[in-house]
């Protein structure tokens, strides 16, 4: 038993923590494995006490030290792997010819923190961007990059990247977002692009038009008094995809009270916003008592939605229905694709809310920071009202001002500022003329690409004239990608114009906007938070008829 506690046996437990890291550890994705690996460990640990109790040539130690010694070991076990792990990453990782803070190249825990202090983690990396230039270490293998030659690199169809462990973060469920398999991406994106389809679109725009009218019935009401526009653009968005994807409204916008499912999910975005760069920890938020308690009754309510919504028989078709057509191809579907579809189901609402309602909150905050922006609007939408008899989504989508709105809120306000992770392929990946190893993660942050020089000039401004009558002011197009690009692009981009178009052109054409007594640009913009999607605070506007 002595011998378990000598110097030896120390220095051997010490020397198999090093070679676990450097023969095992150093290769491949182990985040969704480290449950599994503590508790197996763990169970190591109790089985070799148990052992030494029963079996060992002296039986007649205490159990508390023979627990100890052995937990002696399991630590120098533990402190060879985080030594040989501390000296590979400072001293020999493949990417230490890249510049970043020192404790980035030691742990992701450097990244985490900086999200931590406030969710503006999209300004943070702009900052070190600022100091390091266009490739910044920001994890041990992990690397941001702001060049123009980045987009097309890692994100265009012939890119040779795939998505990052980050696409973990709903495992078991894996949503079409989240497949990381191209092939099996490929597959099943079909039934979404005809859910999304033109013919497709037609059918919800009437949908679409009467949760704006609901919208403008609400702002009428309070005409004159504030209202918080962060709150009533999610109201908006949410209804309409509840309506297209459980079948029904979540009847926030007749209500005006926040619904639980909305609130459960920008909790558990807000956690996503937190984590995003420590994907191990989210297994634990699953399995862990009282800890996963929210996690399981959230799934439970979305299980009973999905669950319904496939007795639901309706003329009217909806997004979901071309999901579930393909789920029902099967001639018998697994408990796998059980659980995607819910995963489908959550993808829908979130995809199709989060991101629509800050780009409409952060729009008519451009536009009650600048009301020479809505004059200037209204001009068009005069006009096009004048001509038009019936307002719809293809005419809409031909006017250049309000376009041109659209996309240089998108520019200023990306709905996904720090971008969505990549791997680099195993040959690597070069981009202009740095050479990034291969099995890496690579990300280009959204909201700092859209505000380089190089690629807009004046580029803090707000100047929708770049997309229209300026377009000297837009030096290089190919970075702007608001909604992605290449296979794994934004399925449901057209549907969210569509409903930006109408609420924007109804609203602008009929009241004028400002900032409420109490609401400045400072503390709106203080309020901006980085979870994957952007998220923001309270916006207070007063609409008002137009002069």
């Amino acid at each position: 038993m002595l011998d378990l506690v000598s110097s030896e046996a120390r220095s051997a437990a010490f020397l198999i923590g090093v070679a676990l890291h450097v023969f095992v550890f150093r290769r491949g994705e182990w985040d969704l494995a480290v449950p599994k690996l503590l508790g197996l460990f763990t169970a190591l640990q109790l089985s070799l006490v148990a052992f030494l109790k029963l079996f060992a040539d002296d039986t007649s130690y205490p159990l508390n030290l023979v627990a100890k010694a052995v937990g002696g070991l399991a630590l120098y076990l533990t402190l060879g792997v985080a030594t040989s792990m501390s000296i590979y990453r400072l001293f020999f990782h493949r990417l230490n010819k890249f510049p970043g803070p020192m404790w980035a190249r030691l742990s992701n825990l450097y990244v985490t923190v900086l999200s931590v202090k406030n969710l503006h983690l999209y300004e943070e990396v702009e900052k070190l961007h600022q100091q390091y230039g266009d490739f910044v270490r920001l994890g041990p293998s992990e690397i941001s990059v702001n060049h123009p030659k980045a987009v097309d690199a890692i994100y265009s169809a012939q890119s040779p990247c795939s998505k990052g462990p980050f696409y973990n973060v709903l495992h078991p469920r894996v949503s079409l977002q989240m497949v990381r398999d191209k092939g099996e991406h490929a597959r099943r994106r079909k039934a979404w692009d005809r859910g999304f389809g033109s013919k497709a679109l037609r059918n919800y725009e009437s949908r679409v038009a009467g949760y704006t009218d609901q919208l403008l019935t609400q702002i009428e009401k309070s005409k004159g008094t504030p209202l918080n526009m962060s709150d009533w653009f999610n109201f908006y968005s949410f209804d309409v995809m509840g309506d297209l994807s459980f079948g029904k409204s979540f009847g926030m916008l007749r209500d005006g009270v926040k619904h639980y499912f909305m609130k459960s999910l920008h909790d558990s975005m807000t956690i996503i916003g937190y984590f995003s760069h420590l994907v191990w920890l989210f297994p634990f938020f699953q399995i862990i008592p009282i800890l996963n308690a929210e996690h399981l009754k959230f799934w439970d309510w979305v299980k009973n939605q999905v669950e319904e919504r496939k007795k639901m028989t309706t003329n009217r078709p909806d997004v979901f229905s071309w999901i579930l057509e393909d789920y029902k191809a099967a001639s018998l579907p697994t408990h796998q694709m059980n659980i995607d579809l819910e995963g489908d189901a959550y993808l829908i609402v979130v995809a199709g809310s989060d991101t629509t309602a800050a780009s409409l909150t952060n729009l008519f905050f451009q536009l009650a920071l600048d009301p020479q922006q809505v004059s200037n609007l209204r001009k068009e939408l005069d006009e096009y009202f004048q001509d038009s008899n019936k307002v719809d989504a293809v005419t809409l989508s031909k006017l250049k001002r309000l376009n041109a709105i659209i996309d240089e809120t998108l520019r200023l306000h990306p709905p996904v500022p720090s971008g969505v992770q990549r791997v680099t392929p195993s040959e690597g990946l070069r981009i202009g003329d740095t050479f990034i190893p291969g099995n890496n993660i690579v990300q280009v942050p959204m909201h700092t690409a859209f505000r380089d020089e190089r690629m807009f000039a004046r580029p803090l401004e707000f100047i929708p004239e770049r997309w229209t009558t300026q377009p000297e002011l837009v030096k290089d197009s190919s970075c702007f990608i608001p909604f992605s690009v290449g296979p794994y692009s934004c399925v449901g981009k057209q549907l969210a114009l569509m409903e930006m178009r109408y609420v924007v052109s109804q609203i602008v054409h009929r009241y004028d906007v400002s900032f409420a007594p109490a609401q400045n640009a400072e503390s709106f913009l203080d309020g901006k938070r980085d979870t994957f999607t952007l998220a923001l605070g309270p916006l207070d506007l007063v609409f008002t008829d137009r002069s």
